[in-house]
């Protein structure tokens, strides 16, 4: 019998489902960009690299609080953050399209640099994407979006901290 792992950051369906539970969780009065998205959905498909990040002592310790398990103590073996972010890149992408062709991003938005739900793709992310989320992702999501990497704080900021960037084209 042949086994085979199955990794969630390399699977395009997972990474529907990430994004628009993300999506769901944002204000939608101030939504991301989408390299923000990809950075909070790198996150939420390797929580324990979260670990390796800097953050403030207020965000570190509401981190803490979440009990994410540290990269060693994991079954699996995780490249550097940038290395593995950049093997993500394709299926983010793929993931982010597949979001907006079929009508679920408001383009407008996207062509202003925002990653917003259309008005059917907000309904269709709250009801039946976030519902997907177990509790401790929905808590890790939150944190993600709320503390983590929210819109008020800048981009530069999160890539120092993170060692994490790529260009959105």
């Amino acid at each position: 019998m042949i086994g085979r792992l199955w990794y969630p950051q390399l699977d395009i369906y997972d990474a529907i489902r990430r994004m628009a539970g993300l999506l769901a969780l944002w204000n939608p009065a101030e939504p991301p960009s989408q390299e923000r998205l990809f950075i909070t959905d790198f996150y939420l498909a390797n929580p324990s690299l979260l670990h390796n990040t800097h953050m403030p002592n207020k965000v570190r310790q509401r981190f803490r609080e979440l009990k994410v398990t540290r990269p060693g103590q994991e079954f699996v073996s995780y490249p550097s953050a940038p290395i593995l972010f950049q093997k993500m890149d394709e299926v983010q992408r793929q993931a982010f399209r597949t979001l907006s062709g079929k009508g679920l991003i408001d383009i407008d938005g996207l062509e202003q640099g925002s990653a917003r739900p259309s008005a059917g793709g907000a309904e269709l992310f709250e009801g039946k994407f976030l519902v997907l989320f177990s509790k401790k992702e929905r808590e890790l999501a939150n944190f993600l979006v709320s503390d983590f990497a929210p819109t008020d704080r800048e981009i530069a900021s999160i890539r120092s901290s993170t060692g994490l960037r790529r260009l959105v084209r």
